[in-house]
């Protein structure tokens, strides 16, 4: 597939499922979805390598669940779903982990995103 071109939904969901081309299918799905979804979980998790974590986790799921998309919803939203689920997981991980309110320390989170060189 070429560099610029973006497939339908259903043509890629079909390459996803089909064992012959299942491989290339993913690698153009993380091709055109990586950028968009990482700025989506970016703007929930402060850390860029947490954000990393939890974007490969999205395509995790994905990979693991695509025989279960109905093809209800655009395939780009279906992956949001999945992107979000995964990020707010996390949050609640790492609420649990530090038994710490996500609004308690405001300005130590304003402070990691501000120390954060991948933050404009």
């Amino acid at each position: 597939m070429g560099k610029d071109l973006k497939p339908d939904d259903s043509t890629l969901v079909a390459r996803l499922r089909d064992p012959s081309t299942c491989r290339a299918a993913f690698n153009d799905l993380i091709r055109l979805y990586s950028e968009p979804l990482y700025r989506l979980i970016r703007r929930t998790v402060q850390l860029h390598d947490d954000a990393d974590d939890i974007l490969q986790n999205t395509f995790l799921k994905a990979w693991q669940n695509i025989e279960n998309f109905r093809g209800d919803a655009k395939l780009s939203t279906w992956l949001y779903k999945i992107a979000v689920n995964e990020s707010i997981s996390y949050l609640e991980r790492e609420k649990k982990r530090r038994g710490i309110s996500l609004d308690d320390d405001e300005s130590q989170l304003i402070a990691l995103i501000q120390a954060d060189t991948n933050i404009d």
